[in-house]
């Protein structure tokens, strides 16, 4: 998993691996960390920390005196220099560097292992690839977000449109500063700073809406800043291509939105309505159910490239 981590995110993920042989429990643990340590010499630690994980099925049983030979055969199968990997595996190169590993990470309370820190935080929970990868992008969320909310930028003349080029096209949005000027003053700030490019559309309920604008795509991330609802009674959920900030109540809007593919009247004074779909929703339409909760792992069907804003 922590393999396929390092595939999804190649520059914005690093993996170490610190050593916690359990000597007491595993009598073949330091030397099996001493191997890593001796092939590594020859730039091949995690080749031959991959082979012992591979074919454990082969040496676990073996008696402790008899695993140096299987491990100076490993090395050869791995192409390394077996003299040199030898003398470092039997001359005890690295024994000492396996104990002081074991003494540092007992005195630190660790239990046991796998032990998983992700950015000085104990991983507390199950160690699923969908759980390390939430946590991955929440991490990654906080580097981009905001310490407050932007300046006012709009102009009350001005009339805004939305140009959300996406994978599978463009959705044209027509933006609403008079109704909701603090919601449309974000949402063009979010989108010229970037913040939505690469954003999938990561939640589809088909006939009601689609969602978006959480750069980690788990649907509950925000841009680091919230403000408060704008309810204009003139504006309603009565029809397809109303264009909504996504919220958890009364002052937690952000920058997630949502996009209505059909009447949605309940909705009505709960959220900040602040743009209509002018083109494109039959994009929309066309999305098959998506739940991230569920979903995160699977690529989504369309990605937010770019919103530009036009002014006219």
């Amino acid at each position: 998993m922590l393999a396929q981590l390092l595939e999804m995110h190649p520059e914005d993920l690093r993996l170490s691996l610190l050593h916690y042989p359990l000597m007491g429990i595993h009598d073949k643990a330091s030397l099996a960390g001493q191997a890593a340590e001796a092939a590594g010499v020859q730039g091949a630690f995690w080749p031959m920390h991959d082979l012992l994980f591979d074919r454990q099925p082969e040496w676990s049983n073996l008696e402790p005196a008899a695993f140096p030979d299987w491990l100076i055969t490993a090395a050869g199968d791995l192409d390394l220099d077996t003299t040199l990997f030898e003398e470092d595996l039997r001359g005890g190169r690295f024994a000492q560097r396996m104990q002081d590993a074991y003494d540092e990470a007992y005195r630190m309370g660790i239990p046991g292992t796998p032990f998983i820190v992700i950015n000085g935080q104990r991983f507390m929970i199950e160690p699923s690839l969908l759980n390390l990868e939430q946590h991955v992008r929440l991490a990654l969320l906080e580097t981009q977000r905001f310490d407050e909310y932007p300046p006012i930028t709009i102009q009350a003349a001005t009339e805004y449109l939305a140009h959300i080029h996406l994978s599978i096209g463009e959705v044209v949005i027509q933006l609403f500063p008079e109704s909701a000027p603090i919601a449309v003053n974000s949402f063009i700030f979010l989108a010229r700073e970037g913040w939505f490019d690469g954003n999938a559309i990561y939640r589809v309920q088909p006939g009601r809406y689609v969602e978006s604008g959480d750069p980690s795509g788990l649907g509950y991330g925000d841009p680091g800043y919230h403000f408060y609802n704008e309810i204009d009674p003139t504006l309603s959920f009565d029809a397809p291509g109303v264009v909504a900030m996504s919220s958890m109540g009364p002052s937690t809007n952000g920058s997630r939105f949502i996009i209505t593919l059909g009447p949605l009247p309940e909705l009505d004074g709960s959220r900040t309505i602040f743009g209509q779909v002018l083109q494109g929703l039959e994009l929309m339409n066309s999305l098959q159910a998506r739940d991230p909760a569920e979903d995160l792992l699977l690529p989504p069907e369309a990605i937010i490239q770019y919103v530009e804003i036009e002014e006219r």
